[in-house]
């Protein structure tokens, strides 16, 4: 008896101490709470007062109150706690391997961001993709494949039409970097070689890309004289390519050509009317940015840099090439004075860099006239070229294309190193400025608007099911921030400025970004397009 009852206390005592065992390693329910925000889902709902709480590298609830604990948790009271923000259009294979968690997207609270735009991309795509896997990076990474980089890689930079055999070959390269996990096709319109690029071959080669599920996105031929029918040729290639179809970087450039907005948004509206499936991408600036180059007539442009160079070396050549860019800074992209004109990067001479066309035209020894910076251009493209900065757009045009129901925001910019160069602002500030100057400033259009431009519209746009919007169940891509304070600091007098207002910043569940400083954690996930064949 007195053995039987031994057994059972010393049962009792050991479930006892299995209690305990099993209590004190019990899970926290959660890895992450964010407590108290002003919730805003990105749909375009208004803004709720709830926590968020997330488990691994997703939400699992989202309610006033959530009972369980988190092992970390924010503070978000009195902030906004929104999806990241997806960016559609970069350029940010340029640093990205130097600044690999990409400080200047991450603390505007960009969570997604997108390369291979303007018809430029790695062709193939899947090595390149591979190198980003390997190297680790804080925000999430997708990618386009680039119609003029695969004309290049089949006929070269030549302005000419491919033969049948050649449009096949692209056909396959562009078939190629779906599988590669492309989500469509990029076409750059405006730069060689996509330029000679005749748009039913652009047709047939978007439609490669639309049969597997992707989308064609457009840095149109042309955004000042002839943008309503670069225009009506975008949405062309939708529509007889029977895929959705995009207007990139939307603007209207050169004075005379101010207000055109008006014309751009009816042919898109009339466009969705018939049933095409056309949308708009825009950054807040009145400033545009690409080579100097984009100076020069097409014509003049055809081959590689020597070929260049020897068209300037030719007297008659180089009589048209400078009557042509005369045009160019009077009607295009100069926007009628030299002084807009600024030089954003120059290898061969770096200290050009920050300074204007007429400023650089005085140095060398010349009134900052038309024609002489005509010959300034001329000089900078023989010494090896420059990247520009273009101040020719109306603000009027970019509110009226801002407040469009189909534009998103997207930055076209890059990851720059701190310090170097003078890019274009819009790489540090283009998504708090909108927040900033377009919704509390200007009150263009309303917050959830403006986060929905930048969340559920994006990721809707290139097929993103699981981020864009604040839900149980999809991704923890989440940016908390200050909406009285949030801003741009960035200017084109001094773009190496972070944006301020941004509290804290999550990527797949992990904190990238808090107490105005980067944290270690690289999260960001390779995502790929609705084709994607993985390697075996």
């Amino acid at each position: 008896m007195r053995r039987r009852v031994f057994r059972g206390l010393m049962l009792f005592a050991a479930a006892g101490v299995l209690a305990a065992a099993v209590t004190a390693q019990a899970p926290v329910p959660y890895d992450l709470v964010i407590r108290g925000g002003q919730v805003l889902d990105g749909a375009g709902n208004p803004w709720v007062v709830a926590d968020v709480a997330v488990r691994q590298d997703g939400i699992v609830a989202i309610g006033p109150g959530l009972t369980g604990r988190g092992q970390r948790e924010i503070d978000a009271h009195g902030l906004v706690v929104s999806p990241g923000f997806i960016d559609t259009h970069t350029h940010a294979r340029r640093g990205i391997f130097e600044v690999p968690t990409a400080d200047n997207y991450v603390r505007q609270g960009v969570t997604t961001i997108f390369e291979g735009p303007d018809g430029g991309s790695p062709v193939p795509l899947r090595p390149f993709l591979e190198k980003i896997t390997a190297l680790g990076i804080s925000p999430n990474w997708g990618m386009f494949i680039g119609q003029g980089s695969v004309r290049e890689a089949v006929i070269g930079r030549v302005d000419r039409k491919a033969t049948p055999d050649e449009i096949g070959r692209m056909k396959d390269l562009v078939r190629e970097g779906m599988l590669d996990g492309a989500f469509g096709l990029s076409t750059g319109l405006f730069y060689v070689p996509g330029i000679f690029t005749p748009t039913d071959e652009v047709i047939a080669l978007a439609s490669v890309a639309g049969a597997m599920g992707g989308m064609h996105v457009s840095h149109m031929r042309n955004e000042a004289s002839g943008v309503i029918d670069s225009v009506k040729e975008t949405i062309a290639v939708g529509e007889q390519g029977r895929m959705p179809t995009q207007i990139t970087h939307h603007k209207i450039i050169g004075t005379p050509n101010w207000g055109r907005s008006a014309d751009t948004l009816k042919l898109v509206a009339e466009a969705r009317a018939r049933g095409v499936d056309v949308t708009i991408d825009q950054y807040p600036y009145t400033a545009s940015s690409t080579g100097i180059n984009a100076l020069l007539p097409p014509w003049a442009l055809e081959g590689r840099q020597a070929d260049v160079v020897a068209r300037l070396r030719d007297a008659a050549q180089r009589a048209r090439i400078k009557k042509a860019i005369v045009e160019s800074l009077m009607y295009d992209r100069g926007g009628g004075d030299a002084k807009n004109v600024q030089i954003a990067a120059c290898g061969w001479e770096p200290s050009l860099a920050g300074k204007n066309l007429a400023d650089i035209t005085r140095a060398r020894g010349a009134e900052p006239t038309l024609d002489h910076a005509a010959e300034t251009v001329m000089w900078i493209v023989e010494q090896g070229g420059a990247s520009g900065i273009f101040h020719a757009i109306d603000e009027s045009d970019l509110e009226r294309i801002l407040k469009d129901p189909v534009t998103m925001i997207a930055s076209d910019g890059e990851v720059p190193i701190f310090g170097k160069s003078s890019p274009h602002p819009r790489s540090y500030g283009t998504f708090v400025r909108v927040l900033s100057r377009y919704v509390r400033e200007r009150r263009a259009i309303p917050l959830t608007e403006a986060v929905r431009k930048m969340t559920s519209f994006p990721a809707q746009r290139v097929g993103l099911l699981d981020r864009g919007v604040l839900r149980p169940g999809l991704k923890a891509d989440i940016a908390i921030w200050d909406a009285s304070t949030i801003a741009d600091k960035a200017t084109f007098e001094q773009p190496h400025q972070y944006a301020v207002g941004v509290h804290s910043v999550i990527v797949n569940g992990q904190v990238v970004y808090e107490n105005g400083a980067m944290t270690p954690a690289r999260p960001g996930k390779v995502l790929y397009g609705p084709a994607h064949r993985p390697a075996r």
